[in-house]
């Protein structure tokens, strides 16, 4: 039995990671870096980051939040108004 706890501490990061890509991703990432002006490494956190803001994201939800929003437009007044924004497009040019 044990008798006493011991406490681990947090394991403390560096801020690096080794990341093993095959060679024509790092081609592609190397030009795509080149040529906007920022780093592989730049590349990287960016792709991480957007991986981190859409990880909750459900894109099924919101398309179906969409067409309920579109269940409640009257479709006569809906017709009526496109044809009128195309009238108006076409008289603009």
């Amino acid at each position: 039995m044990i008798s006493s706890y011991q406490v681990v501490p947090m394991r403390t990061f560096s801020g690096k990671i080794l990341l093993r890509v095959p060679p024509e991703i790092h081609k592609e990432l190397a030009r795509e870096a080149f040529e906007s002006g920022r780093s592989i490494s730049q590349l990287c956190m960016e792709a991480i980051l957007a991986r981190k803001a859409l990880k909750n994201y459900d894109p099924w939800r919101s398309v179906e939040k969409l067409w309920g929003k579109n269940r409640e437009l009257d479709p006569a007044k809906l017709t009526t108004e496109i044809r009128e924004a195309i009238q108006e497009a076409r008289r603009a040019h």
